[in-house]
């Protein structure tokens, strides 16, 4: 028989007991971790209605003006423009005061939704105006944040003073285009790219009445790139253009935002905008941020580098950056607006 020290055996013990006591610790984490996601999507799940898919009123009590031209909750605001009270469907003031009413309520279920989603949370209302027809059309929908720009101790800074929203009554009643274009008031106040904003555009509309928008099946098989070998997002000017491209790339966007959800958890994106307002730096850009800060909070919030998967979709100018990188590019644009300003 071989001897054995009591020594080794009480040793052993000791590094294996903490070793399986971690292991217990983690499995539970994960468990917990899952568990809790879960919970989290079918309170969102049941934030819709289940007959129609579509976001469940709030109850939010609006206050609307005797004439019902004018109506303001919590985080809106919406009137009636002057060509749209003489149309049939408005003529009266108890139809007018219906729909403010049920309009706002909607609203607000959308901005918490959106909270849940993203964790926007504007520090100035939206305002929202109806027209029956606006810039001549009745076919388009237009989201307009307003700012202020300067030169505060020595550094570019754009502060957010008002969102405005003109819809033709026609394109409102489009629940899609509704529900696109309010989620337009919330991203447009960060300056991300133009795909991140329309993917998470149609990520909401998708949550608000699902069925209405399809994923593409692979990222990597549906991607088109363009003559330079860029993938044709980064080309994107927005819904305003009228390209053969349009509908493909509203729906890879789509695809895109909606598998870094999936992969990486329903709060992601939240903790990635939490971010960007802790630093603060999308304030002092001139224009719209670069994808590669965007990758770069992405990486920070899902714990990996995320440059490889973006660059296997053909983002040919993401690169890596750090917190310094960004610091000093932003610092040389300061430079050149400084300069411009002279």
């Amino acid at each position: 028989m071989k001897f054995r020290s009591p020594l080794r055996l009480v040793v052993t013990f000791r590094w294996v007991l903490p070793t399986l006591l971690v292991g217990v610790l983690v499995f539970n984490s994960c468990t917990a971790l899952k568990e809790a996601q879960e919970r989290r999507e079918k309170r969102l799940l049941e934030k819709r209605n289940a007959s129609s898919l579509m976001l469940e009123s709030s109850d939010v009590e609006p206050d609307i003006t005797p004439d019902a031209l004018f109506g303001e909750s919590d985080h809106y605001t919406l009137k009636f423009a002057e060509d749209l009270p003489g149309m049939p469907a408005f003529d009266e003031v108890h139809e007018r005061e219906e729909f403010i009413d049920s309009a706002l309520r909607y609203m607000e279920s959308l901005y918490e939704a959106m909270r849940e989603h993203f964790g926007f949370h504007p520090e100035h209302k939206i305002h929202v105006t109806l027209h029956d027809t606006y810039r001549g059309s009745r076919l388009g929908a237009f989201t307009t944040t307003q700012y202020r720009f300067g030169i505060q101790n020595g550094r570019y800074v754009k502060s957010i003073t008002g969102i405005q929203m003109d819809f033709p009554m026609q394109m409102y009643e489009k629940h899609g285009v509704r529900v696109h274009e309010l989620t337009h008031a919330f991203t447009n106040i960060y300056y991300i790219p133009v795909w991140f904003s329309e993917g998470i555009a149609v990520l909401m509309s998708e949550y608000a009445q699902g069925g209405s928008h399809r994923k593409f099946d692979s990222l990597k098989a549906d991607v088109r790139i363009d003559l330079n070998g860029e993938n044709e997002l980064e080309n994107w000017t927005g819904h305003t253009e009228n390209s053969p491209l349009t509908q493909w790339r509203y729906r890879y966007a789509y695809t895109l935002v909606a598998e870094l959800w999936e992969r990486y958890g329903n709060d992601f994106y939240i903790k990635v905008f939490e971010l960007m307002e802790a630093d603060g730096l999308h304030q002092q850009l001139e224009s719209l941020m670069p994808t590669s800060i965007l990758v770069y909070y992405f990486s920070q919030v899902a714990g990996e580098d995320l440059v490889p998967f973006f660059r296997k979709l053909h983002f040919i100018k993401v690169r890596r950056l750090t917190k310094a990188d960004i610091v000093e590019y932003i610092e040389t644009l300061n430079a050149q607006i400084q300069r411009r300003r002279e």
